[in-house]
């Protein structure tokens, strides 16, 4: 009886633990997605404040259903990525004229395009020194002066070349450059001196050359760098005094946050405070998430004020921030501020379909491992082109149950099991109490 107790158990557990998968009234709200999806297109939706604020730190408990049922694969990444800072563009020639002394070369730079530090010449040829001036434009009508510089080529006497031109940073897309001999050109054949670090070197031929450019290329140059999309939204806190002459500020937040800002009334300051988050917002079950220091100087100043913080909270119910204040007054905070990196799913639609829902705000649910991290995640999100869907408004789903069919199952086998258990122990027990008083007897 013992051994067909514990195969029993084994296989209600084996049961439980082949659990089916998630519905949509296993999750606490919903929100519909709006539009109509075509099958193996890449969408992304971004998240507003309302769905994260529904969602469990980190929000492990988000999910797609399509319309029967069935989970759509996403994966949800942040809106930061590394910007490279030597990015290059081709430009697009649109002009070129040729005079006797001057050669004047138009070109172009189309789609999506950051700050240029630099454009460069493909020229094949070699020996040649020319002047080089270029004009930029917003519009391709009015120019201005963008700088003068010399290229060159020695490579026959000696590895020193230069076609690239550097300035300041430009948002420009139109310019003009105007070629030139740096004297009035001589007959084809003559010498052309130029010294370099006490070098002198010869170029026959060079003046009154003219260049073949395959193409321009721009570049962005600088350092790698972070970029990040930012949501925010405002608080109105709540404030109190400690015995330490310290005082906080605590808002019912339930948001995720990389930054918190703070709008002081005060016209000067210097405080460090520290920051505290809460599940439940008991004051004994606050624990601490960071610290920092925010400060202005007086009016007229010019080390102006920082106000903000880099601190990070994965997305509780309640905060609170704690200043040390020493022997200042309290300073009168107005609102508190929280900023987060943009959060977003991306997924392929598995078929034509409409009536798309998220679900989400189930305690205890597991983060889904999904083959789509594999293709799209926070490395390469940025190189790839969604098409945008919008949410409507969550909404609180009827029949909500956090339990899983396969859950309320094995919750009542349990229940059955442990029923049976109590059964067989009480028989168990009355028939070695009659086995005890047989043998009393004899």
């Amino acid at each position: 009886m013992r051994i067909l107790l514990c195969l029993l158990l084994c296989g209600i557990i084996e049961d439980q633990a082949s659990a089916a998968r998630l519905q949509p009234s296993n999750f606490r709200q919903y929100a519909a997605v709006d539009g109509a999806l075509k099958a193996g297109t890449l969408y992304r939706i971004d998240l507003p404040a309302d769905v994260l604020r529904g969602c469990a730190p980190g929000q492990p408990d988000i999910r797609l259903f399509a319309p029967d049922g069935a989970e759509v694969p996403y994966t949800l990444v942040k809106g930061e990525y590394l910007k490279k800072a030597d990015e290059s563009y081709s430009a697009e020639i649109t002009g070129y004229q040729a005079g006797p002394k001057e050669a004047v070369l138009e070109f172009k730079f189309t789609g999506q395009l950051n700050p240029l530090t630099s454009v460069e010449l493909s020229v094949t040829d070699s020996d040649f020194r020319k002047e080089a001036a270029l004009y930029g434009s917003e519009d391709g009508k009015a120019w201005s002066h963008v700088g003068t510089w010399a290229i060159y080529d020695y490579s026959s006497q000696v590895a020193l070349r230069r076609t690239r031109l550097d300035f300041n940073a430009s948002t420009r897309r139109f310019y003009r450059l105007k070629l030139r001999d740096t004297e009035d050109p001589q007959p084809l054949g003559k010498t052309v001196t130029f010294k370099y670090d006490g070098i002198d070197l010869s170029v026959s031929g060079g003046k009154g050359k003219k260049l073949h450019i395959n193409g321009v290329v721009g570049r962005t140059g600088g350092q790698d760098a972070l970029v990040g999309v930012y949501d925010e939204e405002s608080f109105q806190p709540s404030a109190g005094e400690l015995k330490d002459n310290s005082s906080y500020v605590a808002i019912n937040g339930g948001l995720p946050f990389e930054k918190v800002g703070f709008s002081v009334d005060d016209p000067f300051f210097v405080r460090e405070f520290t920051a505290w988050y809460s599940e439940t917002g008991g004051d004994e079950t606050y624990k601490r998430l960071g610290a920092g220091n925010i400060y202005r100087f007086p009016s007229g100043w010019s080390n102006g004020e920082r106000v903000w913080a880099d601190i990070a909270s994965p997305g509780y119910a309640y905060y609170k921030f704690i200043f040390v204040n020493r022997n200042n007054p309290p300073l009168r905070v107005r609102a508190v501020r929280l900023k987060w990196l943009r959060r977003s799913l991306h997924f392929i639609a598995p078929a034509d379909m409409t009536g798309l829902t998220l679900a989400f705000g189930r305690p205890n649910t597991v983060r889904p491992a999904y083959d789509m991290e594999n293709f799209i995640n926070q490395g390469n999100w940025e190189k790839r082109s969604p098409e945008q869907l919008r949410l409507k408004a969550p909404a609180l789903t009827e029949g909500y149950s956090p339990d899983a069919p396969a859950d309320r199952k094995g919750k009542l086998e349990k229940n059955l099991l442990t029923g049976i258990i109590m059964l067989v122990v009480a028989g168990m027990g009355f028939w070695l109490y009659k086995l005890l008083k047989k043998a009393a007897l004899k």
